[in-house]
């Protein structure tokens, strides 16, 4: 018997085609051998991904991203393309290629973020990417393995445009060679610690400046012992604050030998490094720390020693945290200004987006000291 198949012609005038095909119904006798044969298909996006030996979402990216393959992988491709004679369906290309106006944060559980530093940046960086017309795209990931994965899932399927990271120390330095490797745009908010500054677009605030502030005020007021608590050393920001106390330190002609503790950044490592250094015979008059948290800590120290911040040891952190503000008295601290990091953040990466292959900036901010009754008391 007889039935009709309706397709949409292949032809450029649009026409509706009706095929007739024999359909044998069992005993018909006819031979199979005797069907016409179909007519050749259009060269389809999963015969150039089989060509190439890729997927087909490679093959896409090929045409609408191309910055997102490696160059030999992209020529493969376009070669395949051009002797198959591939001509992608314009309005579904133009439909898939869309840029999603999003960019990628990771959120880190509150013991990673000390001082709330890193929720309070991704307040501003949210309201900055809006006014430039993108969201922010946050994901939670427990290791660097599982990262990667969330990361480059997402780019594949076209859910973010970029990245903003973090790299704190040099254990931090395999994401952004991942994402280098693999031409996934990005953002460091600090720096790529351990890889070329002049390698990587990045947003920092100079923990360094921040610390000579610190050690300047006090001298300001008199301090000539002036300790430092700092984090267990590493490559990265812990180096970075500490080598601000060294410099301020030596341009005043002020002993360090022997002045610095170090430990894990939290309050009670504050409380231990400052009581070890307040029980010595000749203790400091003076207390800089590379966090709010540990300043929180040394104050303990000093009340557990009949001693009163500001009045009898001057301390000053740094973040210019909520507990800065809250603790009594009121803890001298170095503000960082977040706000503008994020909007030079959400600069840089249009500029990076819009031009690809232009040379990487770096923008590099300066934080301010904040007074209050742990160095100045009322």
């Amino acid at each position: 018997m007889l039935s009709f198949d309706v397709t949409k012609s292949t032809e450029e005038d649009g026409n509706m085609k009706f095929n007739a095909k024999t359909s044998l119904g069992a005993g018909s006798g006819r031979d199979e051998g005797t069907r016409s044969k179909p007519r050749s298909s259009r060269p389809t996006m999963a015969m150039v991904a089989e060509r190439v030996g890729v997927s087909t979402q490679t093959v896409s990216f090929a045409l609408s991203s191309p910055g997102r393959l490696s160059p030999a992988t992209l020529r493969k491709v376009l070669k395949a393309v051009d002797e198959l004679g591939y001509r992608p369906n314009q309005a579904a290309r133009s439909l898939r290629s869309r840029s999603p106006q999003a960019l990628g944060f990771r959120l880190y559980p509150a013991d990673r973020d000390v001082g709330g530093v890193m929720a309070s940046y991704l307040y501003e960086l949210s309201a900055a990417a809006r006014k430039a017309g993108y969201g922010v795209f946050s994901y939670a990931a427990e290791t660097y393995e599982e990262e990667t994965q969330i990361v480059e899932e997402t780019f594949r399927r076209n859910t973010v445009d970029c990245f903003v990271i973090t790299c704190p120390s040099s254990d931090d330095l395999p994401l952004p060679l991942f994402l280098l490797e693999r031409q996934i745009p990005f953002v460091v908010f600090g720096r790529p610690w351990g890889l070329p500054m002049s390698d990587c677009w990045w947003v920092d605030v100079d923990g360094a400046a921040g610390l000579e502030q610190a050690v300047n005020h006090l001298v300001e007021l008199g301090h000539r012992r002036i300790a430092y608590l700092g984090w267990e050393k590493s490559a990265g920001l812990a180096e970075d604050r500490e080598s601000g106390w060294q410099r301020a330190m030596g341009s005043h002609g002020l002993p360090t030998r022997g002045m610095i503790v170090r430990g894990p950044d939290d309050v009670e490592t504050g409380r231990r490094a400052a009581g070890e250094l307040l029980d010595r015979q000749t203790p400091p008059t003076g207390i800089i720390c590379p966090s709010d948290t540990m300043a929180i800590g040394a104050m303990r120290a000093c009340r557990e020693r009949g001693l009163e911040p500001g009045r009898d040891v001057g301390i000053t952190g740094y973040d210019d945290s909520l507990g800065a503000r809250v603790v009594t008295p009121g803890l001298t601290s170095i503000a960082q200004p977040l706000e503008t990091a994020a909007k030079h953040t959400v600069r840089l990466l249009l500029d990076l987006l819009n031009n690809p292959d232009s040379k990487p900036e770096q923008v590099l901010l300066r934080p301010s000291l904040v007074v209050r009754e742990s160095t100045v008391p009322r």
